[in-house]
């Protein structure tokens, strides 16, 4: 049996009163329906007066609205607001659903977080049942494995006591069919007790990681809550969920992943990658974005993907090595000379932004931050992956590509003209990115290349 909310891809609907936690004795019936689009929330009458006099959407904000459904279960809904009115009824929309118990959204009280995500048991490829032929009357046999070591393990990470990937298998089962479905977790362990945001943050984070393994956007599938609302007090457990808004990602075969986890634990490299990539996190979370960007949201708009590909590799670099072409203090006398070297009557606009110009002279130019980034790549690897043996030739395109896109002057690099030829050098330069974030983060270059490469799906 699925209980409400325990998927985020499930629709339910939850029927019982509904308050704001000053006013309990204000408390409306209400249906509560959850779809992977919206929260929605239909009240008989009122629980607040400024819901009488609203008009428009958004007008009234309601930070936690408080429930108790008829089946008993405490829910809370944060971040609700007036969507619409038809004579007594009111409806609200909310942001965020808590099935199982009464929370503030600010108060830090998760232990433990057990999330599931798309395509984690395919990207997990855990054999847990073996059929074998049968003796006797049996036909067939199937041993079902019971392994209780985790599929991973890796510990002291930020915010994390510990994050473990496990699989078990899930039973069902009726008068005709049994059903044996691998069911694969991670568990996240808090160092101290988290709010909803940090739970939101760190599902985030591995979810990213996630993606850019399997090279596909990867959505949370269920995130299912340890918390401790009094200090000391029981352990409460509740399903919390915010309708993801697209549809469930597709299944992809392990074969067709780009790292599956068994290539990471063969070479023993997955607590590495896991353990820097949270590490490093909050330093590449902008590069992330960028590159994730192009994956979630692929679009039709080369030119886009381009300047987001472009920027992603800048700052890459800056964030990395930072990149300057001589010392802070160094600089800082040139850069007061060449201010005062203005013209005194100069154009205050003008001089405005010479000065302002200046503030960034020491940092190294897109030609050079790839230079550099390139020249730490293998020699064959990097022509196969660009497609020219000269990376000068491909670093000035991807500049002269760059700037004309970013001031629209000068003479137009004729690749802009062909749609295909454009999505050809932004999957290249997105492995590129790939390649570089992975050796960054710990992994041999060898062990990424060839996958790396086997992905480049070019037109």
């Amino acid at each position: 049996m699925k209980y409400a909310g325990e998927e985020l891809f499930k629709d339910f609907t939850l029927n019982g009163y509904w308050w704001i936690p000053s006013a309990p004795e204000g408390a409306a019936y209400g249906t509560l329906s959850y779809s992977v689009d919206r929260i929605k929330l239909r009240l008989d009458r009122a629980v607040t007066p400024e819901l009488n006099t609203a008009y428009r959407v958004g007008g009234v904000k309601i930070p936690v609205i408080l429930g108790r459904a008829n089946d008993s279960s405490s829910v809370t809904l944060l971040g609700a607001f007036y969507w619409g009115s038809q004579g007594d009824e009111i409806d609200l929309l909310a942001n965020e659903i808590i099935v199982g118990a009464h929370l503030d959204s600010a108060r830090a009280a998760v232990r433990e977080a057990v999330v599931g995500f798309s395509n984690l048991e395919e990207w997990t490829a855990s054999q847990l049942v073996q059929q074998s032929a049968g003796d006797g009357d049996a036909i067939a046999r199937f041993l079902v494995i019971k392994d209780s070591n985790p599929k991973l393990q890796v510990s002291a990470l930020p915010r994390l006591k510990t994050l473990t990937l496990s699989t078990d298998l899930q039973v069902s089962h009726n008068l005709v069919e049994t059903k044996l479905t691998n069911q694969s977790r991670f568990t996240l362990e808090f160092n101290h007790p988290a709010t909803l945001q940090a739970v939101t943050d760190s599902v985030r984070s591995l979810g990213n990681l996630l993606a850019l393994l399997i090279d596909e956007p990867i959505q949370p599938t269920n995130i299912r809550l340890t918390m401790q609302l009094e200090p000391t007090g029981p352990d409460v457990f509740a399903n919390y969920a915010i309708p993801p808004r697209v549809r469930l990602p597709k299944i992809k075969p392990e074969f067709e992943m780009l790292l599956p986890l068994d290539d990471l634990r063969q070479t023993n490299v997955a607590e590495t990658l896991f353990n820097n990539w949270f590490q490093k996190e909050q330093d590449l979370r902008p590069v992330y974005d960028l590159l994730l960007s192009t994956i979630y949201s692929p679009g039709p708009y080369v030119q886009s993907a381009f300047l987001s590909l472009s920027q992603a590799l800048e700052s890459f670099h800056r964030r990395v090595y930072e990149g300057k072409y001589i010392s802070d203090d160094e600089y800082s006398s040139i850069r007061s000379a060449l201010t005062n070297a203005i013209p005194v009557g100069t154009n205050k606009t003008l001089s405005d932004k010479l000065t302002a110009m200046l503030q960034y002279g020491n940092e190294l130019s897109l030609k050079r931050r790839l230079e550099y980034l390139f020249g730490g790549i293998r020699r064959d690897h990097l022509n196969n992956l660009s497609g020219m043996d000269d990376s000068q030739r491909f670093i000035r395109l991807l500049v002269n590509i760059r700037n004309f896109l970013t001031h629209y002057a000068g003479k137009k690099p004729s690749i802009l003209e062909n749609s295909v030829e454009m999505y050809n050098l932004n999957r290249r330069m997105a492995a590129l990115l790939k390649l570089l974030i992975f050796k960054y983060l710990g992994l041999p270059e060898d062990l990424v290349f060839v996958p790396i490469v086997g992905h480049l799906r070019l037109f």
